[in-house]
C-alpha cells in the first residue's frame, strides 16, 4: 500500500461521517449497491471506496 496507512470505517463510524442514524447506515452497509465489505458478521467500508460511491451518487437518489 505505499505506506500509505488505509482507513476502513465500521458502520457507527459511517453514520458519524455522512451525519446519518445507525440504522440507516447498517441498511446502507448491507445494501446491495454499497461498496461494503462483510468479514465475519462485523461490516466495513474504506475510505477509498466510500468516496469514490460518494462521487458516483453525487446529485442523485440511493434509494434503501
Amino acid at each position: 500500500m505505499n505506506g500509505e496507512e488505509l482507513k476502513v470505517f465500521t458502520a457507527k463510524e459511517l453514520s458519524e461521517v455522512l451525519k446519518i442514524g445507525r440504522d440507516k447506515a447498517y441498511a446502507l452497509i448491507r445494501s446491495k449497491g454499497f461498496p461494503s465489505i462483510c468479514i465475519g458478521k462485523r461490516y466495513i467500508v474504506t475510505e477509498k471506496a466510500l468516496n469514490e460511491w460518494l462521487v458516483h451518487y453525487e446529485h442523485k437518489n440511493y434509494v434503501l
